[in-house]
């Protein structure tokens, strides 16, 4: 999985967001009930905290094993 794991986290990272906004739409799901702006703030630094964690712990080109 070396090589992806970056790929495979941004990939999840931004399928959440579309996800949530296909809920909304079909009136599911209200964010505003759930997480607050200054949460998604948090959401973002720890999601970007992630992003710089596996940067540097992957010393490989993006999608090739070794």
């Amino acid at each position: 999985m070396k090589g992806f794991r970056t790929v495979l986290i941004n990939g999840l990272v931004a399928a959440v967001p579309v996800v949530a906004e296909v809920l909304r739409h079909l009136a599911v799901l209200d964010w505003q009930a759930y997480l607050e702006p200054r949460d998604a703030l948090w959401a973002m630094l720890i999601v970007g905290g992630l992003n710089i964690f596996l940067r540097r712990i992957t010393n490989t080109a993006m999608g090739r094993a070794e």
